[in-house]
């Protein structure tokens, strides 16, 4: 019998495999160091029952009572410095090295001298052909932001979740880069 017909098929497995039995969550426990140098610090953690709990709160917001009911967990962890650079590449290095292909995709990508950088990761389910997971890793000069959604996703779906259960609302009022409102 000879083997090399059977190199392709036991490559993609091998390529597979890993990105099957990564867990949309992310494992962001090793941030709790920075909260002392941090101005703000936010911390929430909802899964299981806590979850079902908080949409208790969201009143008659259908539309994102329907997401969150798919989820399995909403995990936020957002640090205010007062003085730029007050941490360093190497604190949010756990985070990067969680979030690479093949299990997690980068969709979005932006990245500035001036006011850090922005990536939103997706993890697909070769199984259902949707998303598992999403992660948004925000990293500024004087903030650290973590957003990890785990379960199910409509990205389409995804915006009625803004500012609500502690996921940052994009347009929140701040100043744009351009100075304007």
């Amino acid at each position: 019998m000879n083997l090399s017909h059977f190199r392709i098929p036991i490559l993609v497995l091998a390529l597979w495999a890993p990105a099957r039995a990564q867990s949309p969550r992310l494992q962001i426990q090793g941030l709790e160091k920075l909260a002392a140098s941090a101005s703000e610090v936010v911390d929430i953690t909802l899964d299981g029952a806590t979850l079902r709990m908080a949409t208790q709160f969201l009143g008659e917001d259908k539309e994102t009572k329907g997401i969150v009911d798919k989820l399995q967990g909403i995990y936020v962890k957002t640090f205010e410095f007062e003085k730029a650079d007050a941490y360093s590449k190497a604190d949010v290095e756990s985070i990067r090295a969680q979030l690479q292909p093949p299990a997690w995709n980068r969709i979005v990508g932006v990245q500035s001298r001036k006011d850090g950088d922005v990536g939103v990761f997706v993890m697909g389910d070769p199984d259902q052909g949707g998303i598992r997971g999403l992660a948004i890793l925000v990293t500024g000069p004087k903030e650290l932001v973590v957003v990890n959604l785990v379960g199910p996703i409509d990205l389409k779906k995804l915006g009625a979740l803004e500012g609500k259960l502690g996921i940052p609302k994009i347009g929140d009022g701040k100043e744009h880069r351009d100075g304007k409102k």
